[in-house]
């Protein structure tokens, strides 16, 4: 894979071919975030700064959980658009890293939340903080024991001034089945993430049966309530809500969308509909965005980016709304046969969009 940062415009995307299946997305914008480091990438996640930088990280290493696994690091500068060459921002040494999630401060800091364990039921939260937009970071530092910080999506900013995160477990308990279960995280001081007594655990209850689920994308519904998005092995998305700032949840229930148990995430438009990105079917080749209506109802696919069978996949999106050049557009960065980050830039104006 060589080294790409140009950005590519499109006024018409290429469709993409698949035996099963024909669609075209709606016009993009793509820049390819990631370089030779690796050669394998994965669990990406982007954010934008109160002064409009837009920034990303992602893991890369031999392959996901080898032991040269580190977190990588690119910041779009906000006057001239371009990228930064990537540097690495966490590296533990034999240790692989996992699932980084950054978290902008009013104060123009960045804190980096991720993940460092050989295994994954053995994950110890880690967390390092910028002050200079990426360039220097202090040193690492642990989480309280049991408290991971964001598994994957992004953070939600309370108006109280603390920080709600998606958080899981994944047990390595073949008694019991191995189960996977949600949980969210309160930071109320996020000043000091090493702070113990800063921490709040909600656990809500798994639904019956029992969801296996993780990864939850929490958005801010404009009635005020709080709307969870669960990848599970049951193979459909669930969800989860709150009516109290996330203080408390109610039971899983399932969805009407597939997904074959594949990470996502979700965003909120100004129009007050939601939006799902994620792998709508029953496998990884087709990343797609799907709108719920006020009544809850959700709509049909949207194609965003497509594989054939054999190349590998598409996926664990992180997309962000954005204003851009006087209107709308949503940042999509995503997984693309783990060999590239790959950040696509729609326009909300376009039909394929406003007709959903």
């Amino acid at each position: 894979m060589s080294l790409r940062f140009g950005v590519w415009f499109f006024l018409n995307s290429v469709a993409l071919v698949m035996a099963e299946n024909t669609r075209t997305p709606p016009p993009y914008r793509e820049t390819v975030l990631s370089d030779d480091y690796g050669p394998e990438c994965h669990a990406s996640n982007v954010i934008k700064t109160p002064d409009g930088a837009l920034m990303a990280v992602w893991f890369s290493g031999a392959k996901e959980g080898a032991d040269d696994v580190v977190i990588r690091f690119t910041r779009r500068d906000p006057q001239t658009r371009e990228w930064s060459v990537p540097i690495t921002v966490a590296d533990h040494q034999g240790i692989p890293c996992w699932n980084p999630v950054l978290v902008p401060a009013k104060d123009g800091s960045v804190t980096l939340y991720y993940k460092a364990s050989k295994l994954i039921p053995e994950w110890q939260g880690f967390w390092k903080r910028s002050s200079d937009g990426g360039k220097t970071w202090t040193v690492a530092k642990k989480l309280p024991a049991t408290f991971l910080g964001p598994i994957r999506c992004r953070a939600l900013a309370l108006h109280d001034g603390s920080l709600l995160f998606g958080s899981s477990d994944e047990s390595a308990d073949k008694s019991l089945g191995n189960p996977w279960r949600p949980h969210f995280e309160i930071l109320s001081h996020p000043g000091d993430p090493s702070d113990a007594t800063a921490w709040q655990k909600i656990v809500p209850n798994p639904g019956e049966p029992p969801f296996n689920a993780i990864q939850p994308s929490v958005v801010l519904l404009p009635d005020g309530q709080l709307l969870a998005l669960l990848r599970t092995r049951e193979k459909v998305v669930a969800q989860s809500t709150s009516r109290d700032l996330g203080r408390s949840w109610t039971p899983l229930k399932a969805t009407s969308l597939p997904n074959p148990n594949s990470g996502l995430e979700a965003v909120v438009l100004s129009d007050g509909r939601v939006a799902a990105i994620l792998n709508h079917g029953t496998n990884r080749l087709t990343l797609d965005a799907v709108l719920r209506n006020e009544e809850g109802q959700w709509g049909q696919p949207l194609l965003l980016d497509q594989l054939k069978r054999g190349e590998g996949e598409v996926s664990y999106p992180s997309a962000l709304l954005d204003q851009q050049d006087g209107h709308e557009v949503m940042h999509v960065v995503y997984t693309r046969k783990r060999r590239e980050i790959v950040l696509r830039t729609f326009d909300l104006r376009d039909a394929a969009w406003t007709a959903r």
